[in-house]
């Protein structure tokens, strides 16, 4: 069993992905410099609904949060990406 991972570092760009098959909704993507490492991007997508409010959900679909703090819980999924199960957003 994969244990979970914890990245913590800026938003350097997000967006939302409209679901592609009616099984599959949209998707929040944010490229992350994680702290200590920042070249080093890590792309985690996470379910819209772990975005505190609506407010943060446009405003990241916007590009508005770059080089905000973010703190992202979740497993490396098939594709390389940490599919996170936890958001930690702050302003």
């Amino acid at each position: 069993m994969e244990s979970e991972l914890v990245v913590s570092g800026a938003i350097v760009d997000s967006w939302v992905e409209s679901g592609l098959t009616s099984s599959r909704g949209s998707r929040l993507v944010l490229q992350v410099a994680p702290r200590g490492r920042p070249k080093d991007l890590v792309i985690v997508e996470a379910e819209p609904s772990l975005v505190p409010d609506r407010f943060w959900l446009e405003d990241l679909s916007e590009n508005l949060c770059h080089g905000s703090p973010v703190q992202a819980v979740g497993r490396r999924s098939f594709n390389g990406y940490v599919d996170a199960t936890q958001l930690e957003l702050i302003r």
